[in-house]
């Protein structure tokens, strides 16, 4: 066949072909959820949830920044997106009576969680990007073997067969590059986003931080 179709490609590909498909969808499946999740981090998203609280807090509207950090979310298509940061931001609202250095440290332990909530998922693509060169090059060797067993059986002087089996036989390897070129590409992307946003949430905190000792303190002045 001069111009064999995509399903004739994986016909001849074999059963590995179809581990290979099955990899295949699981790695979309998670980059498309990792790429929601991580539109969730995005400096302009991050800066913009972060300036109301700073807002709220400024001006002593305690409940007003809890509520912010419950109900904000930025639109995107039909998905809801929301920052991270505000289950640490609530988390620090709810418990900032507590000693300053014990506060900080729940708070960065809080940012912890939320940052292997994002790496979830992750571990996957990084799995799928190292092992499906090697499925499909398991079919390669595995069709190769099968062509010189045509050889040794039928007869010497058939190489058409011989290599037209060799041929069929490096889908497999064609396959598995598929697989793993875009599961490495995404799974740095999504490294390299959430490596870059770690100096925004380390100021956000200490922010917030400040701010919320500082309406501690003017709290505690109100009362002497």
């Amino acid at each position: 066949m001069d111009n064999p179709t995509l399903l004739d490609l994986i016909a001849k590909g074999g059963y590995v072909i179809f581990i290979l498909a099955f990899c295949s969808l699981l790695s979309v499946k998670v980059i498309i959820e990792k790429y929601i999740t991580f539109k969730g981090i995005t400096e302009k998203i991050i800066t913009e949830f972060m300036e109301n609280i700073y807002k709220a807090l400024n001006e002593n509207e305690f409940k007003e920044a809890q509520f912010i950090c419950k109900t904000s979310s930025w639109n995107w298509f039909i998905m809801k997106i929301k920052c991270p940061l505000a289950n640490v931001v609530k988390y620090i609202l709810e418990n900032y009576k507590e000693p300053k250095e014990e506060l900080e440290v729940s708070a960065f332990n809080q940012l912890d969680k939320e940052i292997a909530k994002m790496e979830k998922g992750l571990g996957i693509l990084a799995t799928l990007g190292s092992i499906s060169p090697f499925i499909g090059l398991f079919g390669t060797v595995i069709g190769i073997i099968r062509s010189f067993n045509a050889l040794t059986v039928n007869s010497t002087s058939n190489y058409n067969m011989v290599m037209s089996g060799i041929a069929d036989a490096l889908i497999a390897t064609a396959a598995g590059l598929l697989v793993a070129v875009p599961a490495v590409m995404f799974y740095n992307y999504f490294m390299k986003r959430l490596k870059l946003s770690m100096p925004l949430y380390d100021e956000a905190i200490h922010k917030t931080l400040r701010l919320v000792n500082a309406y501690e303190a003017g709290k505690k002045n109100e009362t002497v």
